[in-house]
């Protein structure tokens, strides 16, 4: 598949997905920028992997911007404090060039992203392929798709 060919095929995933297949696809944008960034220190490149570290804030942030308080508020202050946590520490773990601040980061992630997978899942019936996680392609494959018109990469 060419680069474009892939971007629209993203492009098209996004604008297709299901509320709860989005937000999965999020978590897993997140994780794959976080994990871009441990590479990126361990090769010694700091630039790269604050920019993978933005990138995985940016996720978080729309993460955050996506949640409705209306429903219910008390439950969606639980939520939003989790990814407050996740925001934090990824934070932390580039002004400190912390490790042990992006695992924890990870961490809730990787949870997160198993509580989205098992809901899509549930909704999805006899449809799984729908909602399967995407794999976690290595650092060198990174691919970008819009979120919406949020400006917003999807970036391996």
């Amino acid at each position: 598949m060419t680069h474009s060919a892939t971007e629209d095929y993203l492009a098209t995933e996004v604008m297709t997905a299901a509320p709860q297949k989005l937000q999965l696809m999020l978590i897993e944008a997140a994780i794959r920028s976080a994990e871009r960034a441990r590479q990126n220190w361990r090769d010694g490149n700091n630039e790269a992997a604050m920019e993978a570290l933005c990138h995985a804030q940016k996720v978080v942030s729309e993460l955050l911007s996506g949640l409705n308080r209306e429903v219910d508020p008390k439950l969606v202050g639980k939520v939003a404090s989790v990814y407050l946590f996740i925001f934090r520490s990824l934070a932390e773990a580039g002004y400190q060039h912390d490790e042990k601040k992006l695992d924890d980061a990870l961490r809730v992630l990787n949870m997160e992203r198993e509580t989205w997978r098992l809901l899509c899942e549930k909704l999805g019936g006899n449809e799984p392929p729908a909602c399967t996680p995407a794999p976690i392609a290595p650092p060198d494959q990174a691919t970008t798709a819009p979120a919406a018109d949020s400006g917003l990469s999807l970036e391996a």
